[in-house]
């Protein structure tokens, strides 16, 4: 069928869709009502938990931060002097912030596209009726849930250039070994291909629970109407996948900006000529390994909300008009 889905399908899309602006909707207001203010008051009450929590362990050590980035901490003189913008030009100027601030968004934008799109073709092979799916999914998990450390250990037993199992495998077509963990030229490819592979399992979970929970009218109307299996997949499935597809957007897109560990252990340090050096890493380099100078540190995690504050506020615009609720 070369002129995609009839009208007998997309009206049952859109007029889901339309029902999804019921949040457009003006909402009374309720001051007068002294129902509203008990119910509010036992919304607070059973928030206050999670709120005290989030107070200590994320809203004062944020504000602590921004406040020692304006000062020149030292062990004998703390809070230590205030220097103002001072460690946020220092960084501004440093070549190695800029390297570190290169590969993380290289990181970013290989690793989250490729993660999502080999995830959605997980799912929709994971929810089809084949054997051993039960085995299979669990399989496909087990990567997100095995302790960090411990694949890292196992990866770089992979990489090795003598007898590592990729270098085996790439010889079997001829290719020469390749010294992944020595070579600055295939450090970031070693922590994508990590990344990748370890979260694509989890990923697809998440996708799969969303194509279990799409009403099976839809595919039915398409079937009718002599859809192929790739147009509905195009038409029917990713448009209503929307919700989960964002929500791994920005988990993914904020895990990738934090990528620490898989460098610090694939490479006990950041990689050669410190080609694999990310964001955080270059963080903790400052604060913590060699001479530490927090100040700075601080100054570099202030940055580094920063840019993640401002990646999620576009894909929240971008959000807006392309995710829909059912």
């Amino acid at each position: 069928m070369t002129r995609g889905l009839a009208p007998l399908v997309q009206p049952l899309i859109m007029s889901k869709l339309k029902n999804l602006a019921f949040w457009k909707r003006p909402m009374p207001f309720e001051w007068h009502n002294p129902s509203f203010w008990k119910d509010t008051a036992w919304a607070y009450i059973y928030l206050a938990p999670a709120i005290v929590i989030l107070t200590v362990f994320t809203f004062y050590p944020f504000f602590s931060a921004f406040q020692l980035s304006m000062y020149k901490v030292s062990f004998t003189d703390f809070p230590g002097r205030f220097i103002g913008f001072d460690h946020f030009r220092y960084i501004f100027g440093h070549r190695y912030f800029w390297q570190a601030l290169w590969n993380t968004v290289v990181i970013v934008g290989v690793s989250v596209p490729v993660t999502l799109f080999l995830a959605l073709l997980v799912a929709s092979l994971l929810n089809k009726s084949l054997r051993f799916r039960t085995f299979a999914r669990t399989s496909f998990f087990l990567s997100y849930i095995t302790p960090m450390v411990a694949v890292i250990m196992v990866w770089r037993l992979m990489y090795n250039q003598q007898y590592g199992l990729i270098n085996y495998v790439l010889g079997l077509f001829g290719t020469k070994p390749i010294a992944w963990l020595n070579r600055p030229e295939y450090a970031l490819p070693a922590v994508i291909i990590l990344n990748v592979w370890r979260y694509v399992g989890y990923q697809a979970i998440i996708l799969l629970a969303g194509m279990q929970g799409i009403d099976q009218m839809y595919y039915e109307a398409a079937r009718i109407d002599g859809a192929s299996g790739f147009q509905v997949w195009r038409k029917i499935t990713v448009p209503l996948l929307t919700p989960q597809i964002f929500f791994l957007l920005i988990i993914s897109m904020i895990g990738s900006f934090k990528v620490f560990t898989e460098v610090f252990v694939l490479f006990n340090g950041p990689g050669p000529l410190k080609s694999a050096q990310t964001l955080v890493y270059y963080i903790m380099d400052q604060g913590f390994f060699g001479t530490p100078h927090y100040g700075r540190a601080a100054a570099a995690s202030i940055i580094l909300f920063g840019i993640i504050f401002i990646v999620t506020l576009i894909q929240m615009q971008v959000a807006k008009r392309r995710v829909h609720y059912q």
